[in-house]
C-alpha cells in the first residue's frame, strides 16, 4: 500500500474548491429522495393510506440500488473519470425527481420515481469521492472530505426545512422538484476532467490479480458491516423522527426543525473532524468507535417519550451517530491512494444497504411492537457497528498497513 504522505498526484489541486462544491451537490441531489419522503411522511401516508411499513419500504427502495451495486460503480467510477460518472448519475437522480413531482398519483408510481431518483447515489457516491482525491492536495483531504460528506446530512437539513413550508398541505411534491434542480447544479458545477487520466497517476494493477486484485479486501468489508449496521439506525432515526415526535408530544413543524438542526449540527462536526484529521493523522477509527457508543445514550432518551428528552436525544443519536463517515471515508482514501472510488464505495455500500435495511427494519418493528422497541434495536444496530470499527482497526494493524488509520 502507497504511504499517505505520497506525493500529490499531478493535478491533484486543480479547482478544488469547484470539485468539493460540485462534489456537495451531487451527492446532496441523489441522497435527499428519501429524506424529502420521510419528512414529509405524514403527507404521503395520509394521500396513499399507507402505514410506517409502507413508509419505510419507500425509504428503503431508494437506496437499494447503491446498496447492491456501489462496490462495481466505485471500480467503474476509478475507470471512466468522476465527471462521466457524476454526469450519468444526476441525469438519473434529475428523472426520478420530476417523476414524484409530475407523475405520481399512486403509491406505486411514487416507488418507481424514488426508486429512479436514489439510483443516481450508486455512481455519485464513489465518483464524487474520486473527484475529490483527485482534485484536491493530499494535504487538505481531510477538510475536504469533512465538507464533502457534508452533503449526506445536508439532504435531511433541506428536507426538515420543507416540513414548515409544505407540510400539512396538498403541496409535498414541489420540493422534489427542487431536487431536479440541485441536481442540475451539481452538473453545471462539475470542473473539467483532469487532463492526466487517473490509470496514469495510480499504481497499475496486476491485470492477473482481477479487477480487485489490486486492493486489500479483507479490512473493507469489515468496514462496511460497521458502516451497514450504523446507517441502519441513523438513518432510520433521521427518516422517523418527525413521524414519531407526535407521540414524545413535539408537533410536525417543531420535528421538522429540531430535524434540521440536528443534520446542521452533524455537517458542522463533519467539518471540523475533516479538518482535525489533517493535523492528527491517527486515531480516526477510534475515533469513530467512540462516536457511535455515545450516540447509543441518544436513543434511550428519545425512547422516553416525553418532549424535550425526545428532542435531545434526537440530537444526540443523529449528530454523534452520524458524523463519522468522512474520518472512515478519509483513512481508506489514504490506505488505498490507488483506489480510492473502489475502497471508499465499501463504506458507501454499508452506508447505502444500511439506509435499505434500517427504515423497512424499523418501521416494521414499529408497528408490530412499538417506538421503544424499535429505538433499543436501533441503539444495539448502533453499538455493534462501534465494535465493528475497532476490528477494522485491528485487522489493518495485523495487515502492518503504513497508512494511519
Amino acid at each position: 500500500m502507497a504511504d499517505a504522505g505520497a506525493a500529490p498526484s499531478p493535478g491533484a489541486g486543480a479547482a478544488p474548491v469547484q470539485a468539493v462544491a460540485a462534489s456537495v451537490a451531487c451527492v446532496t441531489a441523489s441522497v435527499m429522495p428519501g429524506f424529502l419522503a420521510g419528512a414529509l411522511g405524514s403527507d404521503i401516508k395520509a394521500e396513499f393510506g399507507i402505514g410506517d411499513t409502507g413508509l419505510g419500504v419507500a425509504l428503503a427502495l431508494t437506496y437499494i440500488f447503491a446498496a447492491v451495486a456501489i462496490v462495481h460503480a466505485g471500480e467503474l467510477s476509478d475507470r471512466i473519470g468522476s465527471r462521466r460518472s457524476l454526469m450519468i448519475s444526476m441525469l438519473v437522480t434529475m428523472s426520478g425527481y420530476l417523476v414524484v413531482a409530475f407523475v405520481a398519483r399512486s403509491f406505486a408510481t411514487l416507488l418507481v420515481g424514488l426508486t429512479v431518483a436514489g439510483a443516481g447515489l450508486t455512481l455519485a457516491g464513489p465518483a464524487a469521492k474520486v473527484l475529490v482525491a483527485d482534485h484536491v492536495l493530499p494535504q487538505r483531504q481531510g477538510l475536504a472530505f469533512g465538507v464533502h460528506m457534508s452533503a449526506i446530512p445536508l439532504g435531511p437539513l433541506l428536507a426538515g426545512l420543507t416540513v414548515g413550508v409544505v407540510g400539512g398541505t396538498d403541496g409535498w411534491r414541489w420540493p422534489f422538484l427542487g431536487g431536479a434542480v440541485l441536481a442540475g447544479v451539481g452538473m453545471l458545477l462539475l470542473p473539467r476532467e483532469r487532463a492526466t487520466a487517473p490509470s496514469a497517476t495510480r499504481p497499475a494493477k496486476d491485470p492477473a490479480a482481477g479487477r480487485f486484485g489490486h486492493v486489500r479486501m479483507g479490512p473493507l468489508f469489515v468496514f462496511a458491516a460497521a458502516a451497514m449496521l450504523a446507517s441502519c439506525s441513523v438513518v432510520a432515526a433521521a427518516a422517523f423522527f418527525v413521524v414519531n415526535s407526535e407521540a414524545a408530544g413535539i408537533s410536525e413543524s417543531t420535528a421538522g426543525l429540531l430535524l434540521s438542526a440536528a443534520s446542521a449540527g452533524v455537517i458542522a462536526v463533519r467539518i471540523a473532524l475533516g479538518a482535525l484529521a489533517d493535523h492528527f493523522r491517527t486515531g480516526a477509527v477510534s475515533t469513530v468507535a467512540v462516536l457511535l457508543t455515545a450516540s447509543a445514550a441518544g436513543y434511550a432518551l428519545m425512547a422516553a417519550n416525553t418532549p424535550w428528552l425526545y428532542a435531545l436525544g434526537g440530537q444526540a443519536a443523529i449528530i454523534l451517530g452520524w458524523s463519522w463517515p468522512g474520518l472512515m471515508v478519509l483513512a481508506l482514501v489514504r490506505i488505498y491512494p490507488q483506489a480510492p472510488g473502489l475502497a471508499s464505495s465499501f463504506v458507501i455500500g454499508g452506508l447505502n444497504l444500511g439506509a435499505v435495511i434500517g427504515p423497512v427494519a424499523f418501521g416494521a418493528i414499529s408497528d408490530a411492537a412499538s417506538s421503544v422497541a424499535a429505538l433499543a434495536v436501533a441503539a444495539a444496530w448502533v453499538l455493534g457497528a462501534a465494535v465493528l470499527s475497532l476490528a477494522s482497526r485491528i485487522r489493518i494493524d495485523s495487515g502492518r498497513s503504513p497508512s494511519p488509520t
